[in-house]
């Protein structure tokens, strides 16, 4: 937690980064952009963490330097494809998966958005269309825990 508080105090957020597995995909999110800048915390899943971590620290520079990032809106000028965002339902915050966060901020849950992107064809997830090769690397925390598709994001506490 001492380089995660030393971030912040230097930068205004910090990088949590859970690395894949057979079981899972990486995800990264940040910490302390609630508290530096009051905006919403960010979080990303599926991709290598070094393209995440970019990402992030990218839409986080935006909060920073005073964009206001919402719900819905598109992101360009990042990556080679636009970014959705999208928002985090209440019931994903029972679970593990912002742990750092958690710990960080203790009994205060902040709000977070998903940064999602999209398949070869421009399709997000929950999209028709959504290339099948992709489902399951980002859940889809816009929707309540319940209302997603099972599968190992749904199960994330009971895997670990």
């Amino acid at each position: 937690m001492k380089a995660v508080a030393d971030d912040i105090r230097t930068v205004g957020w910090s990088i949590s980064a859970v690395l894949g597995d057979e079981i899972a995909p990486p995800w990264a999110y940040t910490v302390g952009l609630w508290l530096s800048h009051q905006g919403p915390e960010l979080v990303m899943y599926g991709l290598p963490l070094e393209h995440m971590t970019v990402i992030l620290n990218s839409v986080a520079d935006r909060i920073a330097n005073g964009a206001l990032i919402e719900a819905g809106d598109q992101l360009d000028g990042i990556c080679p494809c636009s970014l959705a965002v999208r928002p985090v339902h209440a019931s994903w915050r029972t679970t593990s998966m912002f742990a750092v966060s958690d710990r960080y901020y203790g009994y205060v849950r902040p709000p977070y958005l998903q940064v999602v992107w999209p398949d070869r064809r421009d399709r997000y997830p929950g999209e028709p269309g959504f290339q099948f090769k992709y489902e399951g690397r980002q859940p889809m925390l816009w929707l309540p825990l319940a209302d997603n598709p099972p599968g190992v994001w749904t199960r994330i506490d009971q895997l670990s």
